[in-house]
C-alpha cells in the first residue's frame, strides 16, 4: 500500500484532537524557534533541528523510518545521533511527506519531554496501516506541518480548490485535499 492511498483517513479525529495536534506542531516548532515559512522545506527543518536525511533504496513497502538515540553522538556510521531515511523511488512531493511523517514521531515523543533525551526508532509501514490510529495520528501532524494551519485558512477562499493548495505548499494533491477538508470542519 502506497501511502497516497493514505491520505484519505479511515480514522476520523475530534475537533478536540485536531486543535491538540495543532497545539503540538506550534508548541514544538515555537519551543525549538523553528520559523515556518511556506512552501515548508522540511529537508532543512529536520536537518536545523539535527536530523540526518538520506533517501534510500527500501523494499516496496516501506516508505521511510527515523532512528533518534540522543545518548549517544553518532549512529553507526552517520554524522548524527537521529536519522530519518525515506524512499528515494517517490516523488519529491511525496518524499516531503515522507520525512514530515517520520519528524512527526520525533516531535510527539520529544514535545512532552523537552530536556530529555528520547530514543525512538520507527519501522513506517504495516499492511493494516490505514486503520492504525497512531500511524494516522502520525500523518495529521506531518500535514500540520506542511500546511500550517492559519497559512492555509488564509488562503482559502471560495474559488481554492486542492490543485492550487498543492502547487502553493508543495505537496500531493491528495494531501492538500485532505487538509482543507481537515480545517473547513
Amino acid at each position: 500500500m502506497e501511502r497516497i492511498q493514505v491520505y484519505l483517513m479511515t480514522v476520523q479525529f475530534s475537533k478536540e484532537e485536531m486543535q491538540q495536534m495543532e497545539k503540538l506542531v506550534k508548541t514544538f516548532l515555537d519551543t525549538m524557534e523553528i520559523e515556518c515559512v511556506v512552501p515548508i522545506d522540511i529537508f532543512k527543518v529536520a536537518t536545523d533541528l539535527g536530523f540526518d536525511v538520506r533517501g534510500a533504496e527500501f523494499e516496496e513497502q516501506l516508505e521511510g523510518l527515523i532512528i533518534v538515540n540522543e545518548y549517544i553522538d553518532k549512529i553507526g556510521g552517520f554524522d548524527s545521533n537521529k536519522i530519518i531515511a525515506y524512499n528515494c523511488s517517490k516523488d519529491i512531493n511525496t518524499k516531503k511527506f515522507i520525512v514530515a511523517h517520520e519528524l512527526a514521531h520525533y516531535i510527539s515523543k520529544k514535545t512532552n519531554a523537552y530536556g530529555k533525551k528520547i530514543v525512538v526508532a520507527a519501522r513506517d509501514h504495516v499492511d493494516s496501516y490505514s486503520e492504525d490510529r497512531e500511524e494516522q495520528r502520525m500523518d495529521y501532524i506531518a500535514a500540520s506541518l506542511l500546511i500550517p494551519k492559519n497559512d492555509l485558512c488564509q488562503f482559502l477562499n471560495s474559488n481554492t480548490n486542492a490543485l492550487q493548495v498543492a502547487e502553493r505548499y508543495k505537496v500531493p494533491k491528495e494531501l492538500a485535499q485532505r487538509r482543507i477538508e481537515e480545517v473547513q470542519e
